[in-house]
């Protein structure tokens, strides 16, 4: 039960992470071909890593909670 609590809050964690870092970038005015585009502003503020990161988390943290659910007590 300790795992699967710890992976969702992993998990949720990280989503949120990567949900704020996503939209902290649209607030800019960088274009691409009269678009906007989130992954270019990551690059050009060096953010790449971090996003990588926090997607990681994510992974991570679904893991260990499927990992939790389907452990064998005992």
């Amino acid at each position: 039960m300790k795992k699967v609590i710890l992976g969702s809050a992993m998990f949720s964690a990280g989503l949120l992470s990567t949900a704020v870092l996503l939209a902290g970038t649209m607030s800019n005015e960088w274009r691409i071909n009269g678009s906007v585009s989130s992954f270019w502003n990551l690059l050009q503020y060096g953010l790449m890593p971090a996003f990588y990161a926090f997607i990681g988390i994510t992974a991570a943290g679904i893991a260990v909670a499927i990992w939790g659910i389907f452990e064998k007590k005992g």
